[in-house]
């Protein structure tokens, strides 16, 4: 299909404003988290390895006409052709190793920990899957149809004569992997919902059976067992000068006698024992504390793993706008493959470059605590200092600002707000 001057004009512009909204995003959400421990969160990282394939794809819709323009045989638009068709659908994988990261967090009890260990799992099917057919396709070149690469209306892409191949190794598993990643958050709506009653009703006085008892998103949690062995004792003692037995002196008239007991401690993994002497302390009345803790820290799991559903369930919204109007277009040119929809056209061409603008928009809603503490650190280190009386003294010293971080202003037990230790990414 040809376009006319105003038609590539228009699509060229729509295509680069968009990409540089995307880069701006994700520019945003790479610095962030690379400068700052509090955007270090657990779904923040996979966030930030999804932002790799957002620049790169958009340094391909950068490009935009310009790379078929100059020549579809060009090493221009060759490149664009390979950028689009292995980072594009990339971000559709993300959002699925997102979801996945609900289903093993609510169904089979995953932590923080083991989550991360999956990651570099993630990373290598993210980019590995799309990356087969995207160099594959370099090497095709049919006397009938040519080249795979060539004029896809937008850009460089899978040319028209291909186009079984767009459905096949494009948009047939971009669509899979959304309707693997809705029935994995329909799956987990029950749970997510009956969670969310439990928070509701958390001021209640008995702790119901719940999904998590500890929080499954604490990193490098660990388990402390203590066993209390009591022994009965002489509760009595001898006066050596007279040889007579005598109530224990220690003890103040009309109140119990108490034995004196040990307490031994194991913890994981090794399950180290050893034996701690204790004195003699009087028996703790159950007021009920034990339950209640308990329950807060119910809720507070609860809390985090419904932030990081949310979290989740707003990039697959995102991900389905994105993909919608494309995959209109992809079925019209089916029905009718001499004819194309220039409404659709434009309309893919300014949501398809936009996956970095929706994935940076969702990042700094989710960290909104944390960017507020960044705004007010920088408003508070750039505002002047009084002079006090011990500065007109000759005590200059400025006053000294702390910095808030992670531990001082957000919960540790929620994961939306929850940072990775210092130094690490």
């Amino acid at each position: 299909m040809s376009l006319s001057s105003y038609e590539s004009r228009f699509i060229e512009v729509s295509e680069r404003v968009c990409s540089v909204l995307s880069l701006i995003g994700t520019s945003i959400i790479i610095g962030t988290f690379i400068s700052s421990n509090l955007f270090r969160k657990p779904i923040n990282r996979l966030v930030f390895y999804a932002s790799w394939g957002n620049i790169l794809s958009n340094v391909a819709t950068m490009i935009s006409v310009a790379g078929y323009a100059n020549g579809i045989g060009t090493p221009l638009c060759q490149v664009q052709a390979f950028f689009i068709q292995w980072f594009m659908p990339a971000d559709a994988l993300w959002a699925f190793a997102m979801a996945l990261n609900v289903y093993l967090t609510f169904f089979h009890k995953f932590d923080s920990s083991q989550l991360r260990r999956l990651e570099w799992k993630y990373f290598l099917a993210c980019y590995g899957i799309p990356f087969v057919p995207a160099f594959i396709y370099f090497f095709i070149n049919s006397p009938s149809r040519g080249r795979i690469y060539g004029e896809a209306v937008l850009w460089c892409w899978v040319s028209i004569k291909w186009d079984a191949l767009r459905i096949a190794t494009f948009y047939g598993p971009v669509w899979f992997i959304l309707i693997l990643t809705f029935a994995i958050y329909i799956r987990a709506g029950k749970v997510i919902f009956e969670k969310r009653r439990q928070l509701q009703s958390a001021n209640t006085n008995t702790v119901g059976s719940s999904y998590f008892v500890d929080d499954p998103f604490q990193e490098g949690a660990k388990t402390t067992e203590i066993r209390v062995t009591t022994e009965q004792v002489v509760t009595s003692s001898v006066d050596a000068e007279q040889g007579m037995t005598v109530p224990d002196r220690g003890r103040a008239p009309g109140t119990s006698e108490y034995s004196p007991y040990s307490i031994k401690i194991e913890t994981g993994p090794n399950m180290e024992k050893e034996d701690i002497p204790m004195q003699p302390l009087p028996p703790v009345p159950n007021t009920g504390k034990t339950n209640f803790k308990r329950q807060v820290a119910t809720v507070e799991a609860n809390k985090a793993a419904w932030a990081y559903t949310k979290c989740a369930m707003l990039f697959f919204v995102a991900l389905v706008i994105t993909w919608v109007p494309s995959s209109l277009n992809r079925l019209y040119t089916l029905v009718d493959p001499t004819g194309d929809s220039m409404g659709l056209n434009y309309a893919s061409a300014i949501v398809l470059p936009l996956q970095g603008f929706w994935n940076g928009l969702i990042y700094v809603a989710v960290s909104w605590p944390s960017v507020k503490t960044i705004v007010a650190n920088v408003r508070q280190a750039s505002q002047p200092y009084p002079i006090s009386t011990a500065a007109a003294h000759g005590n200059l010293e400025p006053p000294r600002f702390r910095r808030q971080d992670s531990d001082s202003n957000e919960s540790t037990t929620e994961l939306a707000r929850h940072p990775q230790p210092k130094g690490s990414i």
